[in-house]
């Protein structure tokens, strides 16, 4: 019996790591995505405020 347990035991266990690191992979790979598309943003951004920079404003 007991062996019979730590079979199933040794057999459920590794699944339940692999979809945890699967998981965990896959949250690291959209993190990755979200920060590629703000540097993207904020790329063009830069490059549109040096293209077309605007007067500054004087007070008196």
């Amino acid at each position: 019996m007991a062996e019979m347990l730590r079979s199933l035991v040794e057999a459920v266990v590794p699944d339940v790591g692999l979809r945890t690191a699967r998981r965990n992979a896959w949250a690291a790979m959209a993190a990755d995505a979200k920060r590629a598309r703000a540097r993207v943003e904020a790329a063009a951004a830069v490059s549109a405020a040096v293209a077309h920079p605007t007067p500054a404003v004087v007070t008196a």
